[in-house]
């Protein structure tokens, strides 16, 4: 101990000590990146609610007075955007950032979760949000046709 911050400790025989932040960064502790992968489709989806939603479900036949309410939600775009935005930052900073030599001294990274499928989901949504963002301002040259 030093300064009253614990030092892991890399010695095989004593294992890995140092504490909950040595196991938050575990490979084995991805499943917070998931969960944030997940909530940065969910808010992809919140996105296109007020816009591009309505259109999809009436191209493939859905109709009810319900779609019409959906643009009652374009007034709160900013704020699914601003949501969208965190929790696509986290899932990217969570799916890019290099695995501490730390957490792989015990050899638990002898199998490193796969995170191009992780990666792949979040710029697909990343995709999502910036057409949901970008669909009022483009669909009056789109319409036109």
């Amino acid at each position: 101990m030093m300064n009253g911050v614990r030092e892991a400790s890399l010695d095989p025989a004593r294992g890995i000590e140092g504490g909950e932040a040595d196991l938050e960064d575990s490979p084995g502790s991805d499943r917070t990146a998931w969960a944030t992968t997940g909530l940065g489709i969910l808010g992809a989806l919140a996105m296109t609610s007020c816009c591009i939603l309505p259109l999809v479900l009436v191209s493939f036949g859905v109709t009810g007075v319900f779609i019409a309410q959906l643009g009652a939600l374009y007034e709160y775009k900013w704020i699914t955007f601003s949501l969208s935005a965190a929790f696509l930052g986290y899932g990217f900073w969570k799916a890019y950032r290099p695995i501490p030599a730390v957490a792989c001294a015990d050899g638990s990274c002898a199998r490193p979760m796969n995170r191009t499928v992780m990666r792949a989901i979040l710029w697909i949504a990343t995709a999502i949000v910036a057409v949901a963002v970008l669909f009022p301002y483009v669909s009056p040259y789109i319409l036109t046709f």
